[in-house]
Formats: structure tokens, sequence, C-alpha cells
């Protein structure tokens, strides 16, 4: 179809909710049931698409009418609503958790029996690598050391990351292998984590992540890359997601998610942050690119890290942590710094995506916007935002911010938020209601891999029941800080369109915007909150085509 075409459906399709039908037939009648998230009409029974987007909604025999002898009808079982997006994940590192050891949700015991299992399958010598551990799953809440690792793995080096993926665990034999020794210096930003006698444990917190990584053999082959990208997209479809964020995208998998969308193969849209300085620079210079491929690939967003994670005690807080009161966090970026990559990205038209988990972290980078004069027709964004004090909750709406958030992050911190930053301030951690009042907008998503879970199902029932994705606890973190269904659906959908400058196109089902859908084997506004977790997902569509059903 022509572009004069597409526009000129549109417009009639625009004309028809005003009861005036469009002048072509649809490509593709869909009929069941939609949610809409649309006051106006909240729920049709059929819609009609043509080029991707959606001409006609209403009811049943008012769509089939429009149709032609070419048209196709498609029944879609269950409920549909607005698709599913995820507002911040890692693709390449979905891909790559899916071919490493996974070591999620076990104990210190039984991560060593993993790596002792895997150690007798390879070569003496070779490296064993892994993440996902937690330590909220351990037994006693002490760091785990090299000295855990070495009985199962003399002869290999063995790096495990933690679930954040801002801290490595080591063996000793990786720690010689980087050169790690007592007298090693912290890199800036990072830290080497040492016991009483100034010896280095195995613990690496976020940049001395590096001294290990800079030695370990070269996985991001170009091959590698792209394997890693096409696992995690189908991953994805599979989950009934229609787009995802990436939150932080090299220029080598940018090029990659650009041939897949040459190909015809790239099934859900990307929202790609540009990420790293090579990215980063060669988009300074470039410029934004919106909405290649009907949508399908936006880079017009850069991302940057203001602070660490709780769980290794890099998140900045404005006090120290209760149960490490010696350290508040490490920054990952001076004031001076931020205001510098602001203005650069403000001359270039780019949306800064700051990555800001603690309380002090939020404050600075909410202070950096206010300082630089940045317009809420910007829409930077504080990935994460997981800890807010009281005092800043308003300034979000009131600058224009968004707040970009993971409700996964809600079981994490239930299982050790309260000793890590103390009882008072627990109740900071992951404020989605106050936060809604305040006519924010909250963008969820998971960041899987570095969370317990990249189901999007999770995030629905997090934000309702404030339990994690396995309902625990059972009576939810701060419950007091629950959203309804319909607010979440919206976080999930239209509230990541407007994060990404998309609320014309995505985000909900009317006319004129694309017909993206998630399909449910139940309506979510009518089960059973224990049902959340457990709703089956039947069908994706993308642009009015099926990219993903059940099986």
């Amino acid at each position: 179809m022509t572009a004069f075409r597409t526009s000129l459906v549109l417009l009639l399709g625009m004309l028809w909710g005003c009861q005036r039908p469009p002048l072509s037939p649809p490509d593709t009648v869909f009929v069941g049931r939609f949610v809409t998230l649309d006051a106006a009409q909240p729920e049709v029974e059929a819609i009609a698409v043509a080029d991707g987007r959606i001409v006609g909604a209403g009811s049943r025999v008012a769509m089939l009418a429009l149709g032609g002898d070419k048209t196709q009808r498609v029944e879609v079982p269950g409920v549909a609503v607005p698709g599913w997006v995820d507002a911040h994940v890692h693709i390449s590192g979905l891909g790559s958790t899916l071919e490493t050891l996974n070591v999620e949700r076990m104990s210190k015991e039984a991560i060593a029996k993993a790596v002792a299992v895997v150690a007798q399958k390879t070569p003496a010598g070779d490296w064993i690598i892994g993440r996902g551990w937690d330590e909220g799953y351990f037994a006693t809440r002490e760091d785990p050391t090299a000295a855990d690792l070495d009985p199962v793995s003399a002869q290999h080096p063995v790096v495990l990351a933690g679930i954040g993926e801002h801290s490595v665990w080591v063996n000793s034999r990786a720690l010689e292998r980087a050169s790690i020794a007592n007298e090693t210096p912290d890199p800036p930003g990072g830290r080497i984590v040492r016991d009483a006698a100034g010896r280095a444990t195995g613990l690496l917190l976020e940049e001395a992540q590096r001294l290990v990584t800079a030695v370990m053999p070269d996985t991001n082959t170009e091959v590698a890359r792209e394997r890693r990208i096409r696992v995690a997209l189908q991953q994805y479809v599979r989950w009934g997601l229609t787009g995802v964020h990436d939150a932080g995208t090299e220029l080598e998998d940018i090029a990659i998610l650009e041939r897949l969308l040459k190909s015809g193969e790239l099934p859900v849209r990307v929202y790609a942050m540009a990420y790293g300085d090579p990215a980063i620079e060669h988009y300074l210079k470039k410029g934004p690119e919106i909405g290649a491929g009907d949508g399908r690939l936006t880079v017009r967003s850069f991302k940057i890290y203001v602070d660490g994670a709780l769980g290794s005690r890099g998140a900045e807080l404005s006090a120290p942590y209760a149960d490490a009161p010696q350290t508040s966090g490490l920054p990952q970026m001076q004031d001076s710094d931020l205001d510098r990559f602001i203005r650069r990205a403000q001359q270039k038209g780019f949306q800064v995506n700051a990555h800001a988990i603690g309380d002090l972290a939020v404050k600075r980078m909410l202070d950096a916007i206010e300082r630089n004069h940045v317009s809420a027709a910007n829409r930077y964004r504080v990935e994460h935002a997981s800890m807010i004090s009281p005092q800043n909750l308003q300034r979000f709406h009131a600058l224009g911010v968004i707040a970009s958030m993971q409700p996964v992050f809600i079981g994490e911190y239930s299982r050790w938020g309260v000793e890590r930053v103390g009882p008072g301030r627990a109740a900071w951690l992951m404020p989605v209601a106050d936060l809604v009042m305040t006519g924010a907008v909250l963008a969820s998503g998971t960041d899987y891999p570095a969370s317990d879970s990249g189901d999007p199902r999770t995030t629905l029932n997090a934000l309702v029941t404030r339990t994690g994705f396995d309902g625990k606890p059972k009576e939810g973190f701060f419950p007091l800080q629950a959203v309804d269904v319909t607010t979440a659906l919206w976080s999930m959908s239209e509230a990541p369109a407007y994060a990404a400058f998309q609320e014309k196109d995505l985000g909900r089902l009317t006319i004129g915007r694309y017909a993206d859908f998630t399909v449910l084997g139940e309506d979510p506004r009518k089960a059973p909150k224990e049902r959340l977790l457990h709703i089956p997902v039947l069908m994706t569509v993308v642009g009015g085509k099926v990219t993903g059903t059940v099986h």
C-alpha cells in the first residue's frame, strides 16, 4: 500500500469513528473481546486493520461488514489488551542468560553443586561463567567468597554475576587470572571487597568487575551477538510482549537489530537506548533514528548510570546502609559530568534515561534536570527509581520526568530491603501508588535478566498484589502501595508508549494506532488476584500480524 493510500485509510478510519466507514476494505478483521484503555469505548468486539493500523473498532457485525473479498478474518481467543511493552530490558543479556549457567533462586550450597557439575564437563583451565545469584536466597546474609567455590573448581576460573549484574562472585583461580592481589587498588567507581585482614574475598562491585571481565575470553563475536538477540526476541514474543525498551544497546547490537528489521525478522518493536561511548558519539553526530520499519526500531535516547544497585550496596543513599554503615553507595557519575552530558544530549534532541536506584541518586538526577532547565517535552527518564524519598515524589510530575520502574523488584526487596536500608526508609522502596497519585507517568518493566523474572505477568502481579514472582510475601510488601489492574495495564502499555514518544501510535486499541495487542486466557480485570501470575498468554499480535500463539 502506498504512503498516500495509508494516509487515506487512516483518515477515513478516523472519520468512520464518526459513523463514516473507510473507503478501502481492511486487510484483517480481528474478532473477539478487546480492552481498549479508551474511556470513550472501553471494550469492543472487533477491530479492523489496514497496513498494520486500526481503521475501525466496534461491534463484530459492523467490523465484518467493512471486509472485502481479500479481508482476512481472525478469531481471537480470550481477552485482548493493548500490547504489553517492557520499558526496561536487556536483550543481549536475556540471550546470554539462556546460554550460560543460571544460578537464579539458588542457595549458596546449591550454587556450589551446580558449578561442580559444570566443572566435571569443562576442560581444565577453561572459564566457567554463570549469573543470577541473589543473597536473598542464602541461609545467612554473609557475602559469597572465593572460598565457597574453590573446593569444587580448583582447575577452572569461575565468574558468577549477581542478579543485578552490579557485582561478580569469583573463585581464587579467577582472581589469579585477573592479577588481583591484596594490594590491588580499588578502581574508580568500583570496589574489591576485602576481609578484615585486607585480603580480596572474591566479590567485586561495579567497575571492579572489569578487572576480571577484561581477561575473560571474548564471547561477543558478531555471530554470538546475533544468536543471543534472536533467541531473546523470540522469548519476548512467547511472553506476550509486543515491544521492549532495551536499556543499554551497544552499537554492534543496533546494527544487528537493523539487519533483522531489513530482513523482516524483527518480531517486536524495539526502543533502543544507545549505550557506551562508541554508540553515543555515533548518534550525537548522526542524530536520532525514529520509527524505522513501521515503527519497529527507534534510537532516540541515551542510557547512563548515576549509581549502582541496592543488592551490591552500590546504590547511592542519602545516609549509610543500615547493614553496612561504612558505606552509602558508589556514585557512577559526578554532577559536573552529568550536566555536560545532559547539555550535549539536549542539543541533539536525545532523551536521557538515567539509571538511578538509591534515594540520593534519584534526587541528584532530578536536581540535574531542574538545574539544566530540561523541558518536560524532553521526557527524561529515571530508570529504576527504586527508592524515592517522600520530598522527591512530587518532583517527577512537576518536572515531567518519567519513572521507569520495575515492579518485579518488589519481591527481591521484600527479601532483604528492610535490613539493607532500615525499617524507616524501607517504606521508600517502590512507592508506586504514591507516585501515580501525583500524576507522574509510571512506565513498568522488568530489567530482566537483572531481576527475578522477565515474564510481564510478574509485573502485573507485583503492581496489584505487591508480591514477587513466587507470590511472596503473602501479605504484600508495603501493600498500601498496590494499584488496581487498570492502572497496572496502563503502566504496561500506554505509559511505555508515552515514555518512548509513541503515544499516538501505541498504548491503546483505538483508530489510527498500530494494531499491537496481547491476548490473555482470562480478563485480568475480573480474575482473582492469585490468578494474575498464571493467566495464560494465548497470542501476540504486532502491527496486525500474529507473531506468536499458544501451543
